[in-house]
C-alpha cells in the first residue's frame, strides 16, 4: 500500500483473541474492521515498549498515551495541568486542563484547539487555585468531567480498560450486588434520586468490608457516609419506563427532539414541549414558591398566592415588579414551584420512586 492512502487517519484500541490490548492507527473507515480483524490474532509482540511519565513536580504519573503536558502548578493539595494527549483513540479530544486535588479527586475540562486549552489555563490557573468556575467561559471550551476517585481515561496504562470518560480499575472487587454495569437508583447529597450506572466497587479498611461503589457520573457512595440511611437499590424491571424518560429528556435537552410524552403505568401521560422564544402566555395561578437573585447580589426567597392579569399575566412578570421595588434587576430565577394543595397526610404528586420509610 502506498504512504498516500494513510495521509489522513485516527487512532484506536482493540483486544486481541486471548484479551491482549492493543493501540493502532489506520483510517477512520477501517476502526472496527481492525477490531473484529484482532479477535482472530492471540498475542502481538512489541519489539520495544516505552511508557511516558508526566511529570507533576517532585512526581510523577505513567500513561500508555503519548503526552505532553505543556502547563504545570502544583501544591500541597494538587496539581493543575495542560496536556496534549497526541495519540487519543477516536472521538476523544487530545486537549484538556487536567487537576487533581487530594480531597475530591480528579476533573478534568476539553478544549477544540491546543492553544485555548493553554490560553485557559494560563488565565484560570497560573495564580493558583480557586478560579475554575470560570474555566466555562473561555474560547474553544467544550466541556467538563468530574472523575472524584476514579482516573481519567488517558491516565491509563498497561492493559486497563478505558469504559467512558474513565480507567476501569483492576482493583474493583466482585460484589453479588454491586455488579459493573448495573443500574441503580441513588440519592445523590442532596437527596435527590437518580438512576446511575455501576462501574464497580472497592473493599476498603482493615477487614476489606467497608465498600465503596463508583458511578459511571464519577460519583461515588461510600456506605460509612450514607447520609439517607438508604443502600443505593437496583433498578427494577418494572421502572426501566423511568430511564426511557430521562433519555427521551435528554434527547429534548440536545436538541434532537423539540418534544416528547411518556406514559405512565396508571395510564396518565406527561407531554413536555419546547417553548418558543417570545411566545408569552399566562402563569396558571396557584400558590408558588420561588427563588431568585438580583443584580445586586441579593437573593430573594417568596411563597405567595399568584393570579395572572392582562398587566402580569406571568410569574416572571410578578418577579420583575418585585425587582423594580428594589431598584433592581433580576440576575437569575433560580426556581419557581407550583404548590399544588391536595388532601390532608398526602401529595398530589409524589414524585417516580417510593420515599424511604424512615424509623
Amino acid at each position: 500500500m502506498s504512504e498516500d492512502k494513510f495521509r489522513s487517519y485516527t487512532y484506536g484500541e482493540g483486544k486481541t483473541g486471548i484479551g491482549q490490548l492493543v493501540e493502532f492507527s489506520c483510517r477512520s473507515e477501517d476502526v472496527d474492521k481492525v477490531k473484529e480483524f484482532l479477535e482472530n490474532i492471540r498475542t502481538i509482540e512489541i519489539p520495544i515498549t516505552k511508557e511516558v511519565n508526566v511529570g507533576h513536580g517532585g512526581f510523577g504519573r505513567y500513561t500508555r498515551f503519548d503526552i505532553e503536558q505543556h502547563k504545570y502548578a502544583g501544591g500541597p493539595f494538587g496539581y493543575i495541568e495542560a496536556l496534549e494527549i497526541k495519540n487519543p483513540p477516536e472521538g476523544r479530544c487530545g486537549y484538556v486542563i487536567h487537576e487533581y486535588n487530594n480531597c475530591g479527586g480528579s476533573e478534568f475540562c476539553e478544549f477544540s484547539t491546543l492553544g485555548n486549552a493553554i490560553s485557559a489555563w494560563e488565565k484560570n490557573w497560573s495564580a493558583g487555585f480557586g478560579k475554575s468556575k470560570r474555566i466555562t467561559e473561555e474560547e474553544g471550551f467544550i466541556r467538563r468531567v468530574a472523575c472524584y476517585g476514579l482516573s481519567p481515561w488517558f491516565y491509563a496504562f498497561g492493559e486497563q480498560i478505558i469504559i467512558g470518560d474513565f480507567v476501569f480499575s483492576e482493583y474493583m472487587a466482585e460484589d453479588p450486588i454491586f455488579r459493573f454495569n448495573r443500574k441503580f437508583v441513588v440519592r445523590d447529597y442532596d437527596g435527590f434520586p437518580t438512576i446511575k450506572t455501576c462501574m464497580g466497587m472497592l473493599l476498603c479498611g482493615e477487614d476489606k468490608k467497608h465498600r465503596i461503589v463508583y458511578w459511571d457520573d464519577g460519583t461515588v457512595w461510600d456506605e460509612h457516609k450514607n447520609y439517607f440511611g438508604e443502600m443505593p437499590r437496583p433498578l427494577d424491571d418494572k421502572e426501566l419506563w423511568i430511564q426511557d424518560a430521562i433519555d427521551k429528556f435528554k434527547m429534548l435537552l440536545t436538541g434532537t427532539t423539540s418534544e416528547f410524552t411518556i406514559d405512565f403505568i396508571d395510564g396518565s401521560k406527561f407531554i413536555g414541549k419546547l417553548k418558543p422564544k417570545g411566545k408569552k402566555s399566562h402563569s396558571a395561578e396557584g400558590v408558588y414558591k420561588v427563588i431568585f437573585t438580583l443584580k445586586s447580589g441579593k437573593k430573594i426567597c417568596r411563597k405567595g398566592n399568584f393570579k395572572p392579569t392582562p398587566e402580569v399575566p406571568t410569574i416572571e412578570d410578578a418577579l420583575d415588579r418585585v425587582a423594580k421595588r428594589e431598584d433592581d434587576e433580576i440576575a437569575r430565577i433560580e426556581s419557581v414551584i407550583k404548590i399544588t394543595r391536595a388532601k390532608k397526610g398526602e401529595k398530589k404528586w409524589a414524585g417516580v420512586y417510593p420515599v424511604p420509610k424512615r424509623e
